[in-house]
């Protein structure tokens, strides 16, 4: 049973690299631009709108996950 987990979880790992070194490698010519993407972005990621939704998604997954772990359903 050790054995299927670990091959599992081997899968899972080299399933995640390719995927993610795929991703980089589509991405990277765009890397220059990056800082001033995050700087235009920088206002709306400190408004208090934004980190209250923020804040709202958090609190509904932590819910959500301790409804599914209560049993009651």
């Amino acid at each position: 049973m050790d054995m299927k987990r670990f091959l599992l979880l081997l899968a899972a790992a080299t399933l995640g690299f390719f995927i993610a070194s795929s991703i980089y490698k589509l991405l990277e010519p765009y890397f220059p631009m990056l800082p001033g993407l995050l700087t235009s972005l920088l206002p709306i990621i400190t408004s208090g709108w934004f980190i209250a939704g923020v804040i709202g998604a958090v609190v509904a997954v932590l819910g959500l996950i301790a409804w599914a772990y209560s049993g009651e359903w």
